[in-house]
């Protein structure tokens, strides 16, 4: 099983949006520094040169399903850093010293959507190299931002070694996650967390409402640029004293969605202020002839929260996306974090 907690050989940032807010600051920055792998640590000193040792990522933003088409737009690009070193890039494709940038990307192709790392050889091959973690910052408007730290999925074998990818169903090189020798561990499909629950739009505002919680649910079972099927995934809502409402999300690749937008009844008003929700396994439905991922899937998480208590009544969501300077202007706090899991495994492989 992979390890959120320690560096890992590929990053998945489950959420960024497009867009700047004041003073051309961007919406989404992300920054990935590399640490000297654990196994190439000999009595607290590393065994590469450092400074020196250079370091190739592949990246590859992810977006949602077409609703027309059922395809996830993708596009692709590398970076380079060093052991101990840190790169740093946004969603607006900055150039190198400005607006917050350290090197100059792409675009993605889409307002919003998830983003995966993984370490690469000087010829694009994937390789064991866990000494990668990352942060996502993310900013609603000038004043109100929130950050959380990418899940890490290490991969077994020596550092150094090929990624021993396998044939995906385009004919190219997918990326294995089996936990085998010189493949990357299994990631989960169940997530979990406590929450605060959304207040009703009609409610006086407490001290820390209205607000809004959003679950963003991604998967690494994709057919990046081709159509996928419909994953379907069964929530579980409890507030303070144990109480459960069963719900369900269907969604392609990437999903944001407001707890009450999953259902108007998950507010504070009916159920608590907090409470504890869990997703049953996530499992594609056959729908498009290509996709062969059927069955169980997996499935990451992160949960966004927003407050903007400066409204007396009122909500806090939609949110404008791509963010302007000038959009979301009554969001006061946001605070971001990932789901916990529950350890179970689930093999699959990841079509760049």
């Amino acid at each position: 099983m992979y390890d959120p907690n320690e560096p890992g050989s590929l990053l998945v940032f489950p959420k960024f949006v497009r867009g700047t807010v004041a003073a051309g600051l961007p919406a989404t920055e992300i920054e990935i520094s590399v640490h000297c792998p654990t196994a190439l640590n000999v009595e607290g000193y590393c065994t590469l040169p450092v400074p020196g040792t250079s370091v190739r990522l592949e990246g590859h933003w992810v977006c949602a399903g077409q609703l027309s088409t059922g395809i996830c737009t993708e596009s692709d690009f590398f970076v380079n850093t060093t052991v101990e070193g840190t790169v740093d890039f946004n969603t607006e494709g900055s150039a190198v010293g400005v607006n917050f940038a350290t090197v100059k990307v792409p675009t993605p192709k889409c307002s919003e959507g998830y983003l995966v790392m993984w370490a690469v050889n000087t010829t694009g091959r994937p390789i064991v190299f866990n000494g990668l973690l990352g942060v996502a910052e993310v900013r609603w408007n000038s004043h109100a931002a929130g950050s959380y730290e990418a899940i890490a999925i290490q991969a077994n074998g020596d550092e150094g070694d090929l990624i021993a990818t396998t044939t995906g169903t385009t004919g190219l090189a997918a990326l294995p996650f089996t936990g085998a020798a010189d493949q990357y561990r299994l990631p989960t499909s169940t997530i979990m967390a406590t929450i605060k629950y959304d207040t009703d739009s009609s409610t006086p505002a407490a001290a820390d409402a209205p607000s809004s919680t959003s679950i963003v649910t991604v998967t690494l079972d994709v057919l990046s640029g081709l159509p996928n099927n419909y994953i379907v995934s069964d929530l579980n809502f409890a507030d303070n004293v144990e109480n459960l409402y069963s719900e369900q999300i269907v969604y392609q690749c990437f999903e944001e969605i407001t707890v009450s937008g999953i259902d108007p009844f998950l507010v504070r008003e009916n159920l608590s202020r907090k409470g504890f929700f869990y997703s049953l396994d996530a499992y594609k439905i056959p729908t498009y002839a290509n996709d062969p991922f059927t069955g169980p899937v997996t499935q990451l998480g992160l949960i966004d929260t927003t407050e903007c208590p400066s409204n007396t009544t009122g909500s806090c969501a939609p949110y404008t996306i791509p963010v302007t300077s000038t959009a979301n202007p009554t969001v006061t706090n946001h605070y971001m974090y990932r789901t916990d899991d529950d350890s179970v495994g689930v093999p699959t492989v990841f079509q760049p």
